[in-house]
């Protein structure tokens, strides 16, 4: 493949030199816009190489991307290596690692045991969702050992990525390291894996061992490699064979996966009273199992790696869905997979797919003409609102919009390019829209603005805002009125509401022509 220039080592070959047809791989592109489904990217392992990698702009091979729970899958590896390193048992009992906790214990707190972690069935009633757990100050540790255990450990599934933070605990304890910096000394580093991974820290100075970890797709795709492989890495043996199979195999089986609630994965009790059960599978040690003997790594807003063995091959993709989205699982499949090194095509079709992977872009990605000069520019003080909000500013640089918004944490800038894109870094608040993500260094922001006219309501100015190395794409719209602006932003997909309360502004200071333009 030539169009990308990322060396990761990956041996790299046309769908053609490994018997597959490219038409069928056009095909599933074909649907997946036909389907307007928003995939950041599509890579296909198979038979040894990788026959097609496609990203759709502005993402790029490059580029990271926060994963969500295809973490655990990760935090599982670091089990495995404590487990082979004759730290820890599976059998051990998760209490006892915690000697200082003071809090209430029941007998199935006292008989929750490592594997119950691995296996999500620690015996709690309901899940606690990665977008909670970030909201907390206290001690995670704590605050899930003193949650109820209603249930025996190991007789009811509940999906919890608390459950997958525990396990990272239990490794750092054991290890003296934490699970990032394990990890990527005994599989990372010996895989060539990217030097821009990272993975967040909870309150006990834990990497957040259900989510939190952000890679390229390639990692990701090595990361299904590896298991494939049954933990054999160009003829190392990194991760035990027996690891893998357990991790990999069924351990829990017609998992009944509850309802996410936005904070938590209700349990099948809670579900079974009038609830909706979303689907059954099989779970393996923090991995999940799928159809035509498949397993997979699976993360909120699409985010997967789903392996293939029957096939000998791996299928990554990264995108914005909402988590019951199962479009693209079908194309994989339904599609793709009967036609993995099932015949291939002539070798000119191998062409046609390369000059379409080229030209992939995210919708309406687009440069739309805009002449700022008609711009209303100034501040204007914001209502009182649930959202903080004290202040939004807008100012005309040359060939950008900046659009500044001030709250208690001070001011926050998104620079967007007038009929184009400019990336930048911003501190922009938006956790609630993001499920409760806010990063302390800001996010990579590519942005663009252009001007709308609307004859009932005026002029009304709309951003694109798309957060590069995650699933969150904001469209903001600022809707004017004489000295009174309306401000409105919504997202693309969110664990709870997809729309923030449309606030009001009365202008305080309109700039002059001079200032705007510096």
């Amino acid at each position: 493949m030539t169009h990308t220039a990322i060396p990761t080592g990956l041996p790299r070959a046309t769908p053609c030199a490994h018997q597959t047809d490219p038409a069928v791989v056009l095909a599933m592109l074909d649907e997946i816009k036909r389907q307007d489904l928003e995939l950041h990217s599509l890579l296909i392992w198979q038979n040894g190489a990788l026959i097609t990698d496609a990203y759709w702009a502005p993402y790029t091979a490059a580029r990271p991307h926060m994963m969500h729970s295809v973490t655990k899958s990760f935090t599982s590896m670091a089990v495995g290596l404590a487990v082979a390193d004759g730290l820890l048992s599976v059998d051990d009992r998760v209490l006892s690692f915690f000697p200082d906790y003071i809090g209430p214990v029941d007998d199935n707190l006292r008989a929750m045991r490592l594997r119950h972690l691995l296996t999500m069935t620690s015996g709690h009633g309901r899940g606690i969702s990665g977008g909670s757990w970030r909201r907390l100050t206290s001690s995670w540790i704590e605050d899930f050992l003193c949650k109820q255990t209603p249930h025996r450990p190991g007789d009811v599934f509940v999906y919890d990525s608390a459950a997958s933070y525990m396990l990272s605990a239990i490794v750092q304890q054991v290890s003296g390291r934490m699970i990032a910096d394990y990890l990527s000394e005994r599989i990372f580093k010996p895989m060539n894996m990217s030097s821009g991974m990272s993975w967040d820290t909870g309150t006990d100075g834990v990497n957040t061992g259900g989510n939190g970890l952000s890679c390229t797709s390639e990692d990701m795709l090595k990361l299904g490699i590896l298991h494939l492989q049954g933990g054999k890495w160009q003829g190392r043996q990194l991760l035990p064979r027996s690891w893998v199979q357990a991790a990999t195999g069924t351990q829990v089986r017609d998992v009944v996966l509850g309802v996410f609630t936005g904070d938590h994965y209700l349990g099948p009790d809670e579900v079974a009273d009038g609830g909706k059960v979303s689907r059954r599978e099989g779970y393996g040690y923090q991995w999940w199992r799928g159809p035509h003997d498949s397993f997979s790594a699976n993360g909120l807003f699409g985010q997967y790696c789903i392996v293939l063995p029957q096939k000998k091959a791996v299928v990554a993709f990264t995108g914005g869905l909402e988590d019951s989205d199962r479009r693209v699982h079908r194309l994989i499949y339904d599609l793709l997979r009967p036609a993995l090194g099932s015949g291939a095509a002539p070798s000119q079709a191998d062409q046609m797919l390369e000059e379409r992977l080229v030209g992939l872009r995210l919708k309406d990605f687009t440069d739309v003409a805009f002449n700022p000069e008609g711009l209303p520019c100034g501040t204007w003080h914001m209502a009182a609102n649930d959202q903080g909000v004290k202040t939004i500013s807008i100012t005309n640089e040359k060939d950008a919009v900046v659009f500044t918004l001030s709250d208690a944490d001070g001011t926050h800038d998104v620079r967007a390019g007038c009929g184009h894109y400019l990336e930048t870094v911003t501190t922009m608040p938006g956790a609630r829209l993001h499920h409760s993500y806010q990063p302390d260094g800001g996010l990579k922001v590519v942005a663009s603005a252009r001007m709308m006219t609307v004859e009932q309501d005026g002029p009304v100015l709309q951003m694109d805002w798309i957060f590069v190395e995650t699933a969150f794409r904001d469209t903001v719209r600022l809707r004017f009125a004489g000295e009174t602006v309306m401000l409105s932003r919504s997202v693309n997909v969110n664990s709870s509401e997809l729309a923030l309360p449309e606030l009001v502004g009365h202008l305080t200071h309109q700039a002059t022509r001079e200032r705007q333009h510096g």
